[in-house]
């Protein structure tokens, strides 16, 4: 064999051995990459559509349940979603490809013929509802491979005839002839023609080590080509993926931020935008983030401290990040309850809000009925009360007037009678406590007093007893007693319907530190645990699960809002609530609340101040719109000496007080009732006076114990406070108490 055919064959065959390799090795990595990207693509896909999926699967809402699966299966690379409801009988149901690649519905179960497939749990306020299965199929990434496989080939066979026949005459010119003559030279030295031999011109061997530098040269330029290709090629593959994500999450009927691993986010969805206001030139990472949707600073540090804990949680034990509720604040001031669903995915984190804004404004508006409703239900008992209470009122009163002449008898009567009416206000403290609600409106208050309060009210009239194990150290709270009030009326009502033959329910108490990171995931810090048990039939552990759902009941008539409202109002007071239950053995609700960690020096002042230690003398302003309590404010006001002006309305009281201002007879005193219908009440009629008197001593009056101005008077201008019905010993507390502040001011 000839030296050319030998170089033209070795040549040949390095090189086709060098492209091929070169090639294979290209097109496997090529493959590994589109499948990893597939991967990652199926894992976000089926993230997303199990938190689209739990909202309208939990409301049965089969309709947009088939519009966003059609959504989902608009993807080309979607071959079929079927969805597996929990429980024990569950049937697959959803949309798959058939042979024509056209989207029908299915109810059985897909194959896995060489699909992709992922699973995804559907959770919903931590319940599982059912599970979503995606599967991918990777036929259009084959196609794209095979495309790709024979651009490969082609390419072989280009750089083989480039490498090859084009250069051959070059090669033959610089190498194969002078081998030849070397050849030549070699064989004539050897028979003897040395003289003859003809030996080329030039460095035959630095020819070839040029001829090598430049094959070198030229094989590193064209990797470097091929790499900076692939590259090109990935990053150009990454954004396409990225836009795709993109456009998907911007169809979703949900809140959406995209955020990478150093914290920065990369994209909001147009419902994100629409609902909170905010974009991402407003949020460029998680802290501006943080700081513009929690601007409380002690809010925003206790929701980061629990989120940082669960996705530290999550990515150290590879477990799901629970949803957790939140309250936004948009960009317009305004504020969102929103839920939030965290999901990692590899280098991403999705952060999916569902907006519960309205379905809680819904919400609160049928616990209010619920409110109603349970009001009626005591009102039998409460109308007996009253009507015992009332015979006592009308029967001391009554044999009183017939024995005015003997005052030792008719003192004993009336006395009784005022007792009464006393157990009448307590009632009627109830009842307004009991059917209070809205936003919380904190004050320190005493675990012990609601709790008495609720047993008494809750057990009147049935079998039930009722036993308080709470320590005299058990600190106070800060809480809305009204709604703190309706928690414990509400255990203590399910209670009693669980023990229809009789028991004793306990309601025991303890003061408790919680450390950073605890199982309850609350806040650090003092917190008061109370428990109610009872003697009752128990709850199911099925049923146990779903007790706190909204509208999950397993009463006949019962809406299911009682201890879904429990739940709502203690989360609102930075609490926890948990229920333990043993068939035939009785339940036990456990609540942890923020406590002030004191205890209450005591009961409220209950010194009786007598008449002689009240002021007297000078003049008081009383208004009220009922003509009788403005006679018997009189009555009482003159019996302390004051020279009493009554009016009715609020306009006429600034008018009479600003003309015995500016006529040097000033009132010592205004008592002004906070509620006037139709007309201004004592808080707008308190502005009016203390703009153009800012020392006007005014003393609020209300029937609403559980108004706001009652609690913090001060707060509104007002040097005291007086609740309706009121004796003469409240009326001289008051105004003691009144005159007593302004000598301390003055002072």
């Amino acid at each position: 064999m000839s030296v050319t055919k030998i170089i033209i064959l070795t040549l040949l065959a390095v090189t086709t051995l060098v492209l091929s390799a070169f090639g294979i090795a290209n097109y496997f990595w090529e493959r590994s990459q589109r499948t990893s990207e597939l991967e990652s693509q199926l894992a976000v896909t089926t993230a997303q559509l199990a938190n689209s999926l739990a909202l309208p699967l939990w409301n049965f809402d089969s309709e947009q349940v088939d519009k966003i699966i059609e959504s989902t299966m608009r993807n080309r690379d979607v071959f079929g979603v079927t969805i597996t409801a929990n429980g024990d009988i569950a049937r697959a149901s959803g949309f798959v490809r058939d042979t024509q690649w056209r989207i029908v519905p299915t109810q059985d179960e897909i194959q896995n013929r060489g699909l992709l497939a992922q699973s995804e749990r559907i959770v919903i306020y931590g319940k599982h509802v059912g599970t979503v299965h995606l599967f991918m199929t990777p036929r259009f990434m084959e196609k794209s491979l095979q495309n790709f496989a024979i651009i490969i080939i082609a390419v072989i066979v280009t750089l083989n005839a480039f490498l090859i026949f084009i250069p051959f005459q070059l090669l033959r010119r610089k190498v194969i002839n002078p081998l030849q003559a070397i050849e030549s030279y070699a064989l004539k030295v050897s028979s003897g023609e040395a003289g003859a031999a003809y030996v080329p011109e030039g460095d035959f061997f630095g020819e070839l080590k040029n001829l090598k530098h430049s094959i070198v040269g030229m094989t590193r330029s064209l990797a470097e080509a091929r790499k900076a290709q692939v590259r090109k090629t990935a990053e150009q593959a990454l954004h396409e993926s990225e836009q795709t994500l993109k456009t998907f999450i911007d169809v979703m009927p949900v809140g959406v931020t995209w955020t990478d691993s150093d914290g920065v986010i990369k994209h909001v969805n147009s419902c994100f935008i629409e609902w909170f206001g905010y974009d991402t030139d407003d949020i460029s990472t998680l802290d501006e983030w943080f700081l513009r949707a929690y601007p409380d600073p002690v809010k925003r540090e206790n929701h980061f401290s629990q989120w940082k804990v669960a996705l530290d949680t999550a990515s150290t034990d590879d477990t799901t990040i629970l949803p957790s509720e939140s309250i936004i604040s948009c960009k317009d001031g305004s504020d969102r309850h929103v839920i939030v669903n965290t999901h990692l995915a590899r280098n991403l984190r999705l952060d999916i809000f569902t907006d519960i804004t309205e379905r809680e404004s819904l919400q609160n508006r049928l616990l209010n009925a619920e409110r109603l409703e349970s009001l009626g239900v005591l009102a039998g008992g409460i109308a007996h009360d009253f009507n015992n209470i009332l015979t006592a009122i009308m029967g001391n009163i009554s044999i009183a007037r017939m024995v005015l002449a003997t005052p030792e008898k008719s003192a004993k009567l009336l006395d009784n009678a005022e007792k009464a009416t006393v157990r009448a206000t307590e009632l009627a403290t109830q009842l307004l406590t009991f059917a209070k609600g809205g936003a919380p409106l904190k004050k320190t208050v005493s675990i012990r007093k609601i709790v008495n309060e609720s047993l008494s009210l809750a057990l009147r009239g049935t079998n039930v007893k009722g036993v308080v194990e709470i320590p005299d150290c058990l600190h106070d709270i800060e809480a809305d007693e009204g709604q703190v009030s309706q928690v414990f009326n509400n255990i203590v009502i399910n209670a009693v319907q669980a023990m229809p033959g009789g028991g004793t329910i306990t309601v025991a108490g303890m003061n408790l530190s919680l450390e950073t990171a605890n199982s309850l995931m609350l806040p650090p810090g003092g917190y008061v645990k109370l428990l109610f048990s009872d003697e009752g039939c128990g709850i199911p552990e099925d049923v146990r699960k779903k007790i706190f759902d909204p509208y999950f009941t397993t009463k006949s008539r019962g809406i299911g809002l009682g201890l879904a409202s429990v739940h709502s109002i203690i989360n609102r007071h930075g609490g926890h609530i948990e229920a333990r239950s043993k068939i035939g053995k009785g339940t036990t609700f456990t609540l942890f609340l923020p406590s002030t960690g004191k205890v209450s020096a005591g009961s409220e002042i209950c010194n009786r101040i007598t008449q002689r230690e009240a002021p007297n003398g000078g003049s008081v302003l009383v208004m009220d719109d009922e003509e009788m309590i403005r006679e018997l404010a009189a009555e009482m006001l003159g019996y302390l000496g004051y020279q009493v002006t009554t009016c009715a309305t609020g306009e006429e009281t600034v008018r009479k007080y600003r003309i015995a201002k500016e006529g040097n007879t000033p009132f010592s005193f205004v008592i002004m009732d906070l509620t006037i219908p139709g007309g201004r009440g004592g808080r707008e009629s308190a502005e009016d006076i203390l703009a153009f008197d800012p020392y006007a001593r005014l003393i609020a009056s209300s029937g609403y114990s559980n108004d706001p101005v009652m609690a913090d008077f001060c707060d509104y201008g007002f040097c005291g406070s007086i609740i309706k019905p009121y004796t003469l010993d409240d009326l001289t507390r008051v105004v003691h108490f009144a005159s007593e502040r302004e000598k301390a001011v003055v002072g």
